[in-house]
């Protein structure tokens, strides 16, 4: 059995995040005529063991199956061949009544949702799209694709502390990083919008520039760069913390869907399960 080892609480409130909406969204949608689809791009084995407090959890393949309402179609995107072969053997083993909704593609996330978006009759279909990157992994260019369909609701698991990461406290960043940060948010704006002018002067009056981005204002920027390309995001994405209260990950929703009432819908049910903490009372 391949082992899926990663993740913590954080992973327990994204994961409770995202079948609240699920079972929200089939249940506001379950008469309407819509071919509805789950795409999850990072689809794992179904199982997540946990690597700070030893849990083994559903993981978000089994959420979305088990769901009481059923999705018409389901894709489950994982790059890792193994993870794949495994998650095909659950969905024979498990999941054979509905075997024939499901389809696993083992292939780049980029690539594949590309091949999704592009080749979908989106006036007779719906989907919502998780995405759970292990790191930078999701491109400016796919997030574009995605909202050009105007028909995908996404959860987007933004790698808030790798970006950090990257971002330099000196300014001096690999170019390799320069690039993923650029792929990651659309453009080099982030540059000029976090580095300023180091008000301390060098000991040879050199200039320099130093990076000047705290939490909330990394938070702002992301979803801000979302909006560009999206009708709609929340206002109020979700900060996952470690066990020692770094931030982590940012968990963002953005709906594709340009028709006031869809937009409407899809903020009242995200941000109701964001401000409380993912269950719906």
């Amino acid at each position: 059995m391949a082992k899926h080892n990663f993740g913590g609480k954080w992973t327990a409130e994204k994961l409770n995040i995202l079948s609240n909406y699920l079972a929200a969204y089939l249940s506001v949608l379950k008469k309407q005529t819509f071919t509805k689809t789950y795409i999850d791009a990072f689809a794992g084995t179904g199982r997540i063991e946990t690597s700070d407090y030893e849990e083994v959890i559903e993981g978000s393949v089994r959420l979305a199956l088990n769901c009481e309402q059923k999705f018409d179609k389901y894709i489950f995107i994982e790059k890792k061949k193994t993870f794949a072969q495994e998650l095909q053997a659950i969905v024979d083993t498990e999941y054979s009544e509905i075997k024939s909704r499901i389809s696993i593609r083992n292939e780049d996330c980029n690539i594949a949702l590309m091949d999704i978006c592009e080749n979908t009759n989106w006036t007779i279909n719906r989907a919502i799209l998780f995405l759970d990157p292990y790191a930078t992994e999701v491109k400016w260019e796919t997030l574009k694709n995605v909202a050009a369909t105007k028909a995908i609701d996404v959860w987007y698991l933004f790698p808030f502390s790798a970006a950090q990461r990257m971002m330099k406290n000196d300014g001096k960043i690999d170019e390799s990083w320069k690039l993923k940060l650029n792929s990651l948010f659309g453009d080099e704006s982030w540059f000029d919008r976090f580095y300023k002018p180091d008000p301390q002067i060098s000991l040879f009056y050199e200039e320099s520039i130093i990076k000047s981005v705290n939490t909330r204002e990394l938070s702002s920027y992301i979803t801000e760069r979302l909006r560009t390309i999206f009708p709609a995001v929340a206002e109020n994405p979700r900060l996952l913390y470690n066990t020692k209260n770094s931030p982590l990950f940012l968990f963002c929703f953005a709906v594709a869907n340009d028709k006031p009432r869809a937009v409407e819908i899809a903020l009242r049910i995200a941000d109701h399960i964001l401000k409380y903490q993912g269950k719906i009372i």
